[in-house]
Formats: C-alpha cells, structure tokens, sequence
C-alpha cells in the first residue's frame, strides 16, 4: 500500500505542475490577447477619431477659405463704391450772360417785367444741373429758387421796380462748383411791350433826344422819367392828378399816341422821330426810367417829376425840379403838374 501511494505521489506531482502551468499559460495568453483586443480596439477609435477630425478640417478648409475670399472682395468693391464716390469732378464756376438792356426781350420779357426776370448763364463742362441763388425783396438773405438742367431760367412772383441779386453754382453728383459772380437784375415799374417802348423813345426823342451836346443828357433823363411816372401814378398807384387823365388806357404807347397830353404816332412820325432814328442814349434813359436805375451818364433817375415843358419860368420856381440853360432860354423839368 505504501509502495502505491509513494508512486501515486511522485506520479501526480509532475503532472499537476504541467496542468498548473498549463493554465498559467492559458490565463496568461487570455489575458495577453484581452489587452491586445482593447488596444487594438482603443487605436482604431484613435484612428477613426483622427481620420474624422483631418477630414473634418479638410472639409472646413475650403469653406473657409471660400469666406474669407468672399469676405476680402466685398470688402474690395466697398472700397472700390466708396473711392468712386468720394471722387470729387473739378467744376468751374458758371458765368452770367449780360443783361440785355436795349430793344431786346432776352432778359426783361416785355409784357411781365414787373413780377418775373430771366436769368441766363454759360454750359459749364461735366456739370449736370445748376443751383440758382437769390437775394433782394422778400429774400432778405441768399436764397435757392432753382435747381435745374436749363441755361435760362425765368424767375417769377417778383416785386415791381426791384432790384435782385442772383449767384448760380454748378453741380455734379456730391460736387459742386464755387458760386458765379453775384449778376444784378431789376424789375420795371410798369409793364410794356416793344411798341410802348419805342413810343416814350421817340417822344423823348422828338422834345429833347434830338438836341447835340452833353448839356441835353439830365433833360434826356428826366423827360423820359416824367413820361414813365404819369403812367405809373395813373395805373399803378391810382394817385394824383395823372389817374384822372390816363386810368383808362392800358398801354404806355395808347398814352402817349391818343390820350392828346402828348404826340400822335402820326405826327411824331411827321416831325422826324420815327424809332430807327433814336440814339442809343434816348434808348439808354428810357430804360433807366422804366427800371429806376441810373443808366445814362450816372444821371440818377427822379421818380417824383411828373411835367416838362420849354417856357421861360425862373430856375428858383417853386414848381420846378430841374432848369436847365439852353441856346435859346431856359429848359424846365416840373415835379408835378401845376393846373
């Protein structure tokens, strides 16, 4: 029996060693290919997680390179709108066209010169409108009336017998021209028409116009503001003795020609004083009269003489505003009429 247990022991030892060994082995390789699958696992999620976040950022490149492109050229042609914007046009400043003074419409339109004027200026280059300026009257300062394309403006609702300033400037788009010199308009004081002008020439012509030497300029002028100031008082001021003689005609010229205080057209013709015969300075003093503006020679006008005439009173009358000597007496301007 004990021969048996002694070889049963020596017998199992050894292989029990080898079972044990055995599943070391076996434990070890578990738990070797256990780690080796984790690891296997945790680089692949490594992998996956890297590939995903260079695709990602491969994807996200050109998109944002796509934006900051698109941001830099709004950025650009922001600039590009703001640079063409900002360009300011040289333009030079607008010149006035005279004043046309003598037989001509151009710039005081017969038949409304009491209420409107018409201002012309010079095309400037690139300009695309004008802004016109006006001061005088009710414009007690400088005062824009008109923004416009046209060389010729018609500037109404104006004031009898006024004098306005206008200045014009050129623009175009954000720049503007400096403004033109400052151009002096005056309205008349009584409307007419060519005809009513050339009858208070060729009166004045016929009394005094005609007569050479310096000495007939002051009764040049004073003649023609008597003949203006009874039409005046009669149809625009209803005053004085002249209303009663002349409220019923309604032109300067049916004053001059029918009302019987002075010369039939006929008859002036008769004497030589047809209109082609006026000289200028007769053309200049009827338009210093119908504007009330010194024109001839610095003669300021008198808007308050009222009768001329050739007889012999003393220069120290009472009645007369203005004596003046002539070859044959004594020449006599009176400031109203004496009955």
């Amino acid at each position: 029996m004990g021969i048996i247990t002694n070889n049963s022991s020596e017998g199992v030892t050894p292989k029990l060693n080898k079972v044990i060994t055995a599943i070391l082995a076996v434990s070890i390789l578990f738990v070797f290919c256990l780690g080796e699958t984790k690891a296997f696992a945790a680089d692949e999620v490594t992998t996956t997680a890297t590939t995903v976040s260079a695709e990602e950022k491969t994807e996200a490149a050109p998109a944002q390179e796509t934006a900051t492109t698109t941001a830099a050229t709004t950025t650009a042609a922001t600039t590009t709108t703001k640079t063409t914007a900002v360009k300011k046009i040289n333009l030079k400043a607008p010149v006035f066209v005279a004043e046309a003074k003598y037989d001509s419409g151009a710039t005081h339109p017969y038949n409304a010169q009491t209420n409107q004027l018409i201002v012309r200026f010079k095309k400037v280059k690139n300009a695309q409108k004008y802004q016109l300026y006006i001061k005088g009257g009710k414009y007690k300062k400088w005062t824009k009336i008109k923004t416009t394309t046209a060389l010729k403006v018609k500037v109404k609702n104006l004031k009898r017998g006024t004098t306005y300033s206008f200045k014009v400037r050129a623009v175009s788009g954000s720049s503007k021209s400096s403004f033109s010199k400052t151009q002096k308009l005056s309205t008349a004081v009584m409307d007419y028409d060519v005809y009513g002008y050339q009858a208070i020439c060729r009166i004045v012509f016929h009394e005094v116009g005609g007569m050479a030497g310096e000495m007939w300029d002051k009764p040049i002028v004073y003649v023609s503001d008597c003949v203006v100031n009874r039409f005046v008082a009669a149809k625009y001021t209803k005053k004085g003795v002249w209303a009663s003689y002349y409220r019923n005609y309604n032109t300067v010229q049916d004053m001059i020609y029918l009302s019987g205080n002075f010369m039939s057209s006929g008859g002036l013709a008769a004497d030589g004083a047809i209109y082609s015969r006026v000289p200028k300075r007769v053309k200049v003093a009827a338009y210093g009269a119908l504007y009330n503006k010194t024109a001839l020679n610095g003669i300021k006008n008198d808007a308050t003489v009222f009768y001329w005439c050739n007889r012999p009173y003393y220069s120290s009358d009472s009645r007369i505003a203005y004596s003046f000597q002539i070859p044959w007496g004594w020449f006599n301007v009176w400031r109203e009429y004496w009955g």
